[in-house]
């Protein structure tokens, strides 16, 4: 194979902008202090520089340094399209598409049946659409793209490339960043996150910007999600940024905004650009502002405390002295012979599954209630509306929702009644539904969004994002934080602990025998805690586990 071109990593540092890293900026009027354009190289990290084409290269060599050149995105692939001819750098798209390739396996070039073009085959792993939206492929996929070539001022030029570029694993760390867009859930109690992964390039940011203004989330289309930006509303042209503060210049469709959607706007571009002052602006010109009595969402919710285990004859928070009690709801579920549960956030509220395997409901103050009582049931989930989730294990298409008086909701999904439910969770903030499906086709791990109506009902489970599950048997899966969840899957007489990034790459941590359950206690894959022969055990290192010296009979889930 050709020599490969040598790539050099430029690092760009600076103490000003290394704290402004992730923002957008301030308009340049005479309402508003100049700031360094939006468009601006402001980010911190460093400069991938590629070597363009070396002359008396052969087609193999330019094909070659081309796919080295592609982890070069700053001026728009500008070095890459030194690789084309100038017809097809005219219209080549590198921004359509960015395919992964699988880890530690070499693409291979061939001749192609035309004459002068080449093939170049490879396993693909991942695919970043046009819209930044990372999917790994459940297995790894063989694609081939043909190029073809043709001599310009005596040199060989690549005159057609198909859209899009391809990229290694370690080309992909290196050449994008992720980006989290947010949106309010219908309540705008949370903010909800929305993964995307952009190059990094010099309107990386104003790229983040105006992917959260196009409204293209699947799940804000179909409702699960909502913006506070009005219909149509763009990135203006005065956008820029000054030290601490972000000021966004918007089109004219975002004066239909009045004061409360005005506060929401602030509060989604402030969670997606990591910065706690934002200024809108239409034209230039501020947007008033006012205090409109609106509660700031919560962007990650957290657990409501330490890690809460029920064991043969207690139930509560595991502390230093011991098991502490939940109030009264400890010795509701302890009583009721429990083998799961959920903790509601604010620790008055329980829903679990007693020992006559049918679901309850609990509140202090109030008496427990029966939910639902049909036979050979999942452990139930609980969100923050006080909805209890539950299904007959046999058949996921028996999921339904009820109130806490027991009033069922049926909701309209797509789950299949011939997988087994292995678990179901639902996340946080009450928009996403986790399940762990067991189906003939092999296991199934599903993040579905949750459609409400008036009284946040659940009504409707939208077409979910697909996980791609370990094979082997599925045993476990739960929440980690508001973009990943963690399972536990048996192949080959060990359990296997996977965390998932929704949007993003999937991550191995290690595998503990015997490991049944698992749990988080907060927002990162450090807060999980695992059930194992009767014992919990808690991460240490990226791939290891340790016993905590407690033993639990099951481990409850807390809201």
């Amino acid at each position: 194979m050709a020599k490969t071109s040598q790539l050099a990593y430029l690092v760009v540092v600076g103490a000003v902008l290394a704290a402004l890293s992730g923002c957008v900026g301030v308009p340049t009027s005479s309402e508003v202090e100049a700031g360094p354009l939006i468009d601006e190289q402001l980010d911190g990290r460093f400069e991938i520089v590629a070597e363009g084409p070396v002359a008396g290269s052969t087609q193999e060599q330019i094909l070659t340094d081309f796919m080295n050149a592609v982890r070069a995105p700053s001026r728009d692939y500008s070095v890459a399209r030194e690789f084309l001819t100038g017809q097809m750098s005219d219209v080549w798209k590198p921004a359509a598409s960015a395919t992964i390739r699988e880890r530690d396996k070499l693409p291979t070039i061939s001749p192609a049946l035309e004459q002068d073009a080449l093939t170049y085959s490879f396993s693909a792993q991942a695919v970043i659409d046009e819209r930044g939206v990372f999917a790994e492929l459940r297995s790894v996929a063989s694609q081939t793209l043909t190029f073809d070539f043709e001599r310009e001022n005596g040199e060989w030029r690549i005159s057609s490339a198909p859209p899009g570029i391809v990229l290694s694993s370690n080309g992909f760390e290196v050449s994008f960043e992720q980006q989290v867009l947010y949106y309010f859930d219908p309540s705008f109690a949370y903010l909800i996150p929305d993964v995307r992964w952009f190059a990094v390039r010099q309107s990386s940011q104003s790229r983040a910007v105006t992917a959260l203004l196009s409204a293209d989330s699947p799940w804000l289309q179909q409702g699960v999600v909502l913006t506070a930006f009005p219909a149509a509303t763009s990135v203006g042209s005065a956008s820029s940024q000054t030290s601490g503060r972000v000021v966004v210049d918007l089109s004219s469709e975002a004066l239909a905004a009045d004061t409360i959607a005005r506060e929401r706007m602030r509060q989604q571009l402030a969670a997606t650009l990591h910065t706690p002052i934002v200024v809108l602006t239409v034209d230039g010109r501020e947007l008033p502002s006012s205090n409109s009595g609106q509660n700031s969402a919560v962007v990650e919710p957290a657990s409501s405390g330490p890690l809460v285990v029920g064991t043969a004859s207690d139930f509560g928070f595991n502390t230093s002295d011991g098991l502490s009690e939940i109030s009264e709801l400890s010795a509701i579920v302890s009583d009721a012979a429990s083998s799961a549960a959920v903790l509601s956030a604010d620790r008055l509220s329980v829903a679990y599954l007693a020992g006559d395997n049918y679901a309850y409901f609990a509140t202090v103050g109030a008496e427990p209630r029966l939910i639902d009582d049909r036979p050979e049931l999942a452990a139930p989930s609980l969100d923050p509306f006080r909805f209890v989730w539950s299904a007959q294990r046999g058949s996921a298409a028996s999921l339904s929702t009820f109130e806490v008086d027991g009033t069922e909701h049926p909701i309209q999904s797509s789950l299949p009644a011939d997988s087994e439910i292995v678990s179901l969770d639902v996340s946080r903030d009450g928009a996403r539904l986790l399940v762990y499906l067991a189906s003939p086709a092999g296991p199934q791990l599903l993040v579905y969004g949750i459609v409400r109506q008036q009284g946040n009902v659940p009504v409707q489970l939208v077409e979910p994002t697909v996980l791609p599950a370990l094979p082997g048997s599925p045993i476990d899966a739960s929440w980690v934080g508001s973009s990943t969840v963690a399972t536990l899957s048996s192949s080959d007489d060990s359990v296997a602990v996977t965390a998932f990034s929704i949007g993003g790459p999937t991550q191995s941590l290690g595998d503990v025998d015997g490991a049944r359950q698992l749990v988080s206690t907060g927002t990162n894959t450090d807060s999980l805690r695992l059930l194992a022969d009767g014992e919990v055990w808690r991460p240490q290192g990226s791939q290891e586990w340790v016993r905590t010296g407690l033993d639990a009979s099951y481990l409850a889930v807390q809201q």
